[in-house]
């Protein structure tokens, strides 16, 4: 069976920056099962405590809303990924959409300064898709 690294918080763990988790519908998560080997994984939970404040995008740096640059941060939980990824041959990422890790297709972003969810992969997603791991957005599964 394939195996596919998905946003933990996806599954119902709390691992968001606000301490909560984003589970999907049961029946999209036993869809998910019958197809994949599901390796749950939180890249930013991976270098920063849970609760955290939230971050986002301001150029090509993440910061989080109290200023702090949270770039070096993500990046390590983003590598970490991506060598989970290699050491088990996971060729698949499915992840949370507006996240500024997991984002597929929208992101978190602070731009002319207002807070926007552009279109824009997360760090961990953009890394893992230039390694030719392939992105699957949460919303792709439940439209």
């Amino acid at each position: 069976m394939q195996k596919a690294m998905i946003s933990e918080c996806m599954l119902g763990v709390p691992c968001r920056y606000d301490g909560k988790s984003k589970p999907l519908p049961l029946e999209i998560i036993e869809k998910l099962k019958e197809k994949y080997e599901l390796i749950p994984f939180c890249p930013e939970a991976f270098a920063l405590p849970t609760p955290r404040p939230p971050a986002r995008f301001i150029g090509d740096k993440i910061i989080d809303i109290n200023g702090v640059d949270k770039t070096d941060a993500f990046l390590k939980g983003a590598k970490e990924a991506l060598r989970i990824c290699k050491e088990n041959n996971i060729k698949v990422f499915i992840g949370k959409e507006k996240s500024p890790s997991c984002g597929v297709k929208k992101t978190s972003a602070y731009i002319n300064g207002c807070e926007c969810k552009c279109d824009a992969p997360g760090l961990t997603s953009k890394i893992l898709k230039e390694e030719g791991i392939e992105l699957i957005s949460e919303w792709d599964l439940t439209s």
